[in-house]
């Protein structure tokens, strides 16, 4: 694959549209928002899952994709995260309450466990299928992080949910291969107490912080609009020109190619 494909791009899982999940190969993705719907009969070719967080937008599929892995695959679904994402899967999820602790569980006929959760840590670099991931912290739960993702001499950087963070811009400003920023717009300037809470931007909080960037030579694409203020925030990013570079709102199945054209 030359690109990403957006699986999922939702604030809000809706009948038509998906939570976070991106195809970063054809074995490999980031967060579990959308996989099943969107992957189809080709389900069985993911091995490879990173997650930037814990919330149940991101994860949701995971549970039912260990289900369906158990008594088809081979190899252990390798999932992984920061160290406190990982413990809210096992603590929350996989916990033999919530649904059955698949990293007891085998494979049917194999002697892998169904799951394997694996530590990540932030700034190092991860290859999988010619692809480099690198793990950044955010601010929004513990143990969130985005990812920069780079194939090919270019680079995509994808904060997934995340207040004000000075690294997004640092990175940006330092590496001047990666041509498009994947930021996430949750509510209305108007909610500006619920984002800062909640730990979301807006389109006013989002303006302020491209000012924090030295560049202006990036492509600015936005996701996880909650849908109930969808046209409000699409209205003010509009207003506030911050579509940067042929940027976008991103719709679920969108693509950005990994090495930008012209």
């Amino acid at each position: 694959m030359d690109y990403i494909e957006f699986l999922g791009t939702g604030g809000t899982r809706t009948p038509v549209q998906g939570t976070t999940c991106l195809r970063v190969s054809p074995r490999c993705v980031i967060d579990a928002g959308n996989l099943i719907n969107a992957f189809g009969d080709e389900i069985f070719t993911i091995e490879h899952i990173f997650l930037t967080h814990s919330h149940l937008d991101h994860i949701i599929d995971i549970p039912f994709l260990a289900d369906l892995f158990v008594t088809r695959k081979s190899t252990s679904l390798k999932i992984y995260g920061l160290q406190a994402t990982l413990d809210d899967l096992r603590q929350c999820i996989f916990n033999h309450r919530i649904w059955p602790n698949f990293e007891e569980i085998q494979l049917i006929g194999h002697s892998e466990q169904t799951i394997q959760l694996i530590e990540i840590q932030p700034e190092e670099r991860y290859d999988i299928d010619g692809i480099t991931l690198i793990p950044f912290k955010t601010d929004h739960t513990d143990g969130s992080c985005g990812y920069l993702i780079e194939k090919g001499g270019g680079g995509i950087l994808f904060t997934a949910d995340t207040y004000r963070c000075s690294r997004i811009w640092e990175l940006l400003d330092t590496k001047p291969h990666i041509h498009s920023l994947v930021i996430e717009v949750s509510f209305p300037s108007s909610f500006e107490k619920l984002a800062h809470d909640s730990k979301h931007l807006t389109p006013a909080l989002l303006e302020s912080e491209l000012a924090c960037c030295g560049r202006n030579d990036f492509s600015v694409y936005v996701m996880h609009l909650k849908v109930l203020f969808a046209a409000t925030i699409t209205h003010e990013l509009a207003m506030g020109n911050l579509l940067k570079n042929g940027g976008a709102i991103l719709a679920d199945h969108d693509r950005i190619a990994f090495v930008k054209q012209g």
